[in-house]
Order: C-alpha cells, then structure tokens, then sequence
C-alpha cells in the first residue's frame, strides 16, 4: 500500500463525480480553479471589510448602489442584487440603525418604500471602497498580467452575458 498524500483524498473522490458531469480534465480544472478563486477573494474581502468598517461586501454593494443612482425602490434593489425582499428589509434595516440609508416613501406612490443612503453613509462607502480596492489589487489584480486580465475579463463578460439571456428569456417566459 502507498502512503497518501493530503490531497490525493479529494482528487479521488472529484474525479469521477467530474467525469460523470462531463467535464474533462482541463474544465474540471478551469471550473475548480475559478470557483476557488471566486469564492476565497470573496470571503477575504467579506473579512477585510467587516474588520474594518463593520460593513459586509453586500452592505457594500447597497450603499455603492445608493451612492451612485440615488433613492431606490426597494423592490428594484432586491432584483437588482439579487436577494428577496425580506433579506434586503433585514440588511436595509441593520444600515439604517447604523444612519447610513433611511427610508421613506416615494413621493410619486406612497405604496412604493425608496433606500436613500445618508451623509454618513457616503462617507463610510467611500472608506470601505479603498479596502476593497486594496483588498482586490492585492490578491486579484497583481497576480495577473494585462493579458491575463483582458482574457479574464472578456470570458467574464461572455458569461455575464450569457447569463444575462437565459435570465431573460426565463423572465419572458414567466409573463406567458
């Protein structure tokens, strides 16, 4: 019997459950290597900005959505980030508690409930943007050359756009 490597365990059990998902061996290894990447840059930036502002990389994301399109629909807000609604009332509520967005009712529907990020919530997306851009260059950007990110960005971009179809014609078949 030989002896084991660390990472001789999981190769033997991915490789077939690869196998019957029909990838070969370069996109078992391209989706491997990307999902891992996605998903630790993700986390470290999480980190970096909790540790630092209090903040998550979602909270992030409302705020530099309000910062940049001004008061917004809860509902748009919810689709657009791609959370439910009850989600997006919980993080809303959790920023307003902190006075970075307060809410209010649109002047045009009073049914309709508008995100406005505040004084002081421009001031903390502001900070938090240069952690994540530290955060990003660090471990993302100064490992690729300009020709590895132009590669990388063009195949994100197909797939976005790919991704972007299928969401819309799921969307149009929805209203059938």
């Amino acid at each position: 019997m030989s002896a084991r490597r660390p990472g001789d365990i999981g190769r033997q059990t991915t490789q077939p459950d690869r196998r019957r998902l029909g990838f070969d061996d370069i996109e078992a290894s391209a989706w491997v290597q990307f999902e891992s990447a996605a998903i630790g840059l993700h986390a470290l930036v999480n980190r970096a900005l909790v540790q630092h502002h209090e903040l998550s990389l979602a909270d992030v994301q409302v705020l530099t959505h309000l910062k940049n399109h001004g008061p917004s629909a809860m509902g748009a807000l919810a689709e657009l980030l791609m959370v439910t609604p009850s989600a997006l009332t919980q993080q809303i509520q959790r920023l307003e508690r902190r006075r970075l967005v307060h809410r209010e009712a649109s002047s045009d529907d009073g049914r309709r409930v508008l995100a406005t990020i505040t004084r002081d919530g421009l001031r903390l997306t502001g900070a938090s943007l240069e952690t994540y851009a530290r955060v990003v260059r660090a471990h993302f950007l100064d490992e690729l050359s300009r020709n590895q990110m132009i590669a990388l960005g063009d195949g994100c971009r197909r797939i976005s756009a790919r991704l972007k179809a299928v969401d819309a014609s799921v969307d149009s078949s929805d209203t059938q």
